[in-house]
C-alpha cells in the first residue's frame, strides 16, 4: 500500500497545530517571566528577563509574522531592522558609559503658606 500524498487538509492541521503549540509556548514563557520577577536573583533577573523576551520575540517573528516562509528580501529587511536597533542600543550605551556624572544640586523642599480660599459666590 502506497502512502497517500499530503493534501491541503493535512497541511492545514499541521499549521494549526504548530501555531497552537507556539501560542502555548508563549504562555508558558510569560508565566516563567512572571515567576522569575518574584525571585530575588539580583543580576539573574535581568538576564532571565532578557533571555525570555528574546525567545518570545523570536517565536512571534518566526511563526506569527511568517518570517520562516518569507522571501529573501523580506528576511534581509528584517535583519537590517534588527541590526539598526542593535546599533542604536550600542550607541546609547556608549554615550551613557562615557558621560561624566554631574548630578544636579539637591534643594530641600520649602513649605509655602496655604493659599486662602475665596469666599463662596453670592446666591
Amino acid at each position: 500500500m502506497k502512502p497517500r500524498p499530503p493534501d491541503a487538509r493535512d497541511a492545514w492541521r499541521r499549521e494549526v497545530r504548530a501555531l497552537v503549540l507556539t501560542w502555548l509556548t508563549l504562555l508558558v514563557l510569560m508565566l516563567l517571566s512572571l515567576g522569575s520577577a518574584y525571585l530575588r536573583l539580583g543580576l539573574g533577573n535581568l538576564i532571565a528577563g532578557l533571555l525570555i523576551a528574546s525567545v518570545k520575540t523570536s517565536l512571534v517573528v518566526w511563526w506569527f509574522m511568517a518570517l520562516r516562509r518569507a522571501s529573501a528580501m523580506t528576511r534581509i529587511a528584517a535583519a537590517a531592522g534588527l541590526a539598526t536597533l542593535l546599533l542604536l542600543m550600542l550607541l546609547s550605551q556608549s554615550d551613557y558609559a562615557t558621560r561624566a556624572a554631574a548630578p544636579a544640586r539637591f534643594q530641600l523642599p520649602q513649605q509655602h503658606a496655604p493659599v486662602p480660599m475665596a469666599p463662596p459666590p453670592p446666591r
